[in-house]
């Protein structure tokens, strides 16, 4: 976890562009149906070029602490975007560490060489594969199914924010994939309340929320 500090500057930052949003009355619709108390859009991150910047140093620097002798040597380092959301981060930090970019589709197209992963996967390269959330795992964890099928060294996850549910805990243990995200969202929420972006009865709304989506 970054510093306190830096993980304040970076709230606002989200508040601000909105890539951060709170709203408990109504509340927001997601693509699954269900209702949230919060709306995190991460790909707002990249239209702004300061925030942009800030997310990926950090990130970079956070991935290096983390895979300290997996950064010694980036040559055959490439970093996988989920399609759609992954994509623009993928890229960001590979143009950070000066790396592979590659990007893996949903599902095979339906044409040409009906390809899942689109651009040069080397032979025994180390994958990142990243996307901007987790929330229960299973979309960053069918892009790493696709990965797997390449003759690839090793396979890391990664990803901006993570609700850290223990559903998601259990699914990457299962599968065997270590998975570092940069924020946890609980971390997000404390410093939004304590600065006062949210109010007390907004946060205890999102704790709950939080608390079901485990369950």
């Amino acid at each position: 976890m970054i510093l306190d500090a830096d993980i304040h500057d970076i709230v606002r930052g989200f508040i601000e562009t909105k890539v951060l949003q709170i709203s408990t009355n109504p509340m927001f619709k997601l693509a699954s149906g269900k209702d949230s108390p919060v709306y995190l859009d991460h790909r707002k991150i990249f239209s702004h070029v300061i925030l942009r910047k800030k997310i990926i140093t950090k990130w970079g620097q956070f991935l290096k602490s983390e895979f300290p002798s997996v950064f010694e040597n980036t040559s055959n380092i490439v970093f996988a975007g989920t399609a759609t959301a992954g994509i623009a981060p993928a890229y960001a930090l590979s143009e950070f560490f000066n790396c592979g970019f590659v990007y893996v589709r949903s599902k095979p197209k339906q044409h040409g060489l009906t390809s899942v992963i689109e651009g040069s996967l080397p032979t025994n390269a180390v994958v990142f594969v990243v996307d901007d959330m987790i929330t229960t795992g299973g979309s960053v964890l069918q892009a790493v199914e696709y990965v797997k099928m390449e003759p690839v060294k090793s396979i890391y996850v990664t990803s901006i924010s993570t609700h850290q549910l223990k559903k998601a805990s259990e699914s990457f243990a299962v599968n065997h994939v270590i998975a570092k995200s940069l924020f946890r969202t609980t971390d997000l929420f404390d410093v939004a309340y304590a600065k006062e972006f949210i109010t007390g009865k907004e946060m205890k709304t999102i704790m709950e929320w939080l608390t079901q989506l485990d369950g």
